[in-house]
């Protein structure tokens, strides 16, 4: 069995969804009190604002999406998909199956 994973990480910290990323922080990397709640208050009430020309649309609130441009966002990004080496083999997809005949 071979397994092809494609990532289009173009518009990747636009899929972070906070609520996941906390808790990966809080049991994969054993953040919590203070820290975690440092975490969710960086992460919470984001809004963003969309500009075209003179037209401008917003605030709107912003429930995923780890900030760009800032220096925790790409960590956070990293901490989220780390776990991707865990997923695979939590679903036997580096393992290959016996062949049936």
């Amino acid at each position: 069995m071979c397994v092809l994973v494609l990532l289009d990480l173009s518009s990747a910290f636009d899929t972070v969804d906070h609520d996941t990323l906390l808790q990966v922080l809080n049991r994969r990397f054993g953040i919590d009190g203070l820290a975690l709640d440092w975490c969710r208050d960086y992460l919470s009430d984001r809004t963003q604002t969309f500009q075209s020309g003179s037209l401008q649309s917003g605030p709107h609130t912003v429930s995923c999406s780890v900030p760009q441009g800032s220096v925790l966002g790409p960590k956070k990004f990293v901490a989220y998909t780390e776990d991707l080496v865990e997923v695979v083999n939590q679903h036997q997809l580096g393992h290959p199956s016996p062949v049936r005949r």
